[in-house]
């Protein structure tokens, strides 16, 4: 938002977003669609599996660590590239 004002801060756009209009418009729609696919899980629950602590603890990092760090950044980069072509975007 601030690069209109401060041309330097361009570096910090590590994912290289389109406009910050289409920036922001992204991450509020990634974070629509998120909690719209939250809502069931958070419903049903998760099933019960007798295992260890640390196996469960290994699992749950892997499933929900490394996706909740990874998931964001991909799924804003593809609506960007999407919403980028929108008209009033620009």
């Amino acid at each position: 938002m601030f690069t209109v004002v401060y041309p330097g801060l361009h570096v910090l756009n590590v994912m290289g977003l389109h406009s910050p209009k289409s920036a922001i418009t992204s991450a509020v729609i990634f974070n629509a669609l998120i909690i719209i696919g939250l809502i069931p899980l958070a419903l049903r629950g998760v099933r019960y599996k007798p295992s260890s602590a640390s196996a469960l603890l290994r699992r749950n990092l892997l499933v929900y660590g490394l996706g909740g760090l990874a998931l964001p950044f991909v799924g804003i980069k593809l609506i960007d590239l999407i919403v980028q072509f929108l008209p009033g975007l620009k």
